[in-house]
C-alpha cells in the first residue's frame, strides 16, 4: 500500500489537497497521513520542562483540531474517513519538517494544496516551488480550485530523454487507478526525419491500449508552458505528471520566466512532480 503525507495549515486553500488525497484513496490502496506543523518558538523565560508541557498540551489541541478539520472535508466529499491518522510536528521550518517526517514514515508521496486563481506564481507560490526543487519525495500540487472527480487520465509531459524508466514509474502509479496515460512531447524539430524517426520508434516501443503518444511542434514565439496549457485544456486530464531535475533554473525556465509567470496554468488540474 502506498503512503501519502497530506499537509495542511488549516486554510481553505489546503482543503484541495485533502480532497484530492481522499479521492485517490477511494480509488486505490493509498494510506493517508494528515500532517500539520506547529511553528512554536521557545520562550526564554520558561524552563524546558514548562515549555515542553505547554507544547505537548498545545499539540494535543491541534491534533484534535486537525482531526475535526479533515473529518469535515470527508463529510463534504461524502466519503467515509474511518479512523484518521493525524500528526502534529513542531518546527520553525515547515518545508523541512514536512520532508523529514515523510522520510521518517517512508511516505511515497507528499500532497499539498496551494493557492489557485490565475497566475503561475499565485498557483505555485514560494513554498510549493521550494518543495518542488528540494523534495526527494514525489509531490502532488493541488490548486485551490480543484474539485473532486474520478481520476482516469494522466497527461505526462516528457522530454523523452529517459522515457523507458520514467514511463515505468508513471505506469506503476496509474495501474491501480486504471488511468490512461497520454505522453506529450514538445519539439522544435519535428520536420527533421531523424528526430521524428527516433520519436516514432520510442512511441512504438512503449505504446499500449492505455498509453498513447502525442508529439507537438514548439513554436518559438510561444513558451513551452503555453503549449502545455493548451493541451491540458483540450485533453482535460485528471492529473499532470512531470519529472524535474530539481534544478531551480529548470523550474524557472518552465514556470517562472518573464513570459510565463502571468499565464494561468490548468488551475483545476493537480500536478505530480517526480524527481529525476
Amino acid at each position: 500500500m502506498k503512503k501519502i503525507l497530506v499537509a495542511t495549515d488549516f486554510s481553505g486553500n489546503s482543503k484541495a489537497g485533502i480532497r484530492f488525497a481522499i479521492q485517490l484513496a477511494s480509488q486505490a490502496p493509498f494510506e493517508l497521513v494528515f500532517f500539520n506543523v506547529n511553528e512554536v518558538s521557545s520562550i526564554n523565560a520558561w524552563t524546558d520542562l514548562n515549555y515542553s508541557d505547554f507544547k505537548s498540551a498545545e499539540n494535543a489541541q491541534l491534533k484534535e483540531k486537525l482531526r475535526k478539520f479533515v473529518a469535515g472535508v470527508y463529510r463534504t466529499a461524502r466519503k467515509q474517513g474511518g479512523k484518521l491518522e493525524c500528526v502534529i510536528d513542531n518546527s520553525a521550518d515547515t518545508d523541512s519538517a514536512m520532508i523529514a517526517y515523510a522520510q521518517k514514515i517512508n511516505a511515497d508521496f507528499i500532497c499539498i494544496g496551494t493557492r489557485g486563481g490565475g497566475t503561475v506564481r499565485k498557483l505555485l507560490g514560494s513554498n510549493v516551488s521550494k518543495l518542488i526543487t528540494t523534495s526527494p519525495i514525489p509531490l502532488f500540487v493541488v490548486p485551490q480550485t480543484y474539485h473532486s472527480k474520478w481520476l482516469d487520465s494522466i497527461l505526462y509531459a516528457s522530454d523523452m530523454e529517459n522515457i523507458a524508466a520514467e514511463l515505468k514509474v508513471v505506469s506503476q502509479f496509474s495501474l491501480p487507478l486504471a488511468a490512461d496515460i497520454k505522453v506529450f512531447h514538445y519539439d522544435y524539430f519535428l520536420e527533421d526525419n531523424g528526430v521524428m524517426g527516433k520519436l516514432d520508434a520510442a512511441a512504438a516501443a512503449h505504446c499500449s491500449p492505455s498509453v498513447s503518444f502525442h508529439f507537438r511542434k514548439l513554436v518559438p514565439e510561444y513558451p513551452l508552458l503555453s503549449h502545455l496549457e493548451k493541451d491540458i485544456r483540450l485533453s482535460k486530464p485528471s492529473l499532470v505528471v512531470m519529472f524535474t531535475k530539481q534544478d531551480r533554473n529548470w523550474f524557472e525556465r518552465l514556470f517562472l520566466s518573464s513570459k510565463t509567470a502571468e499565464l494561468g496554468f490548468g488551475t483545476k488540474t493537480p500536478m505530480l512532480v517526480f524527481r529525476k
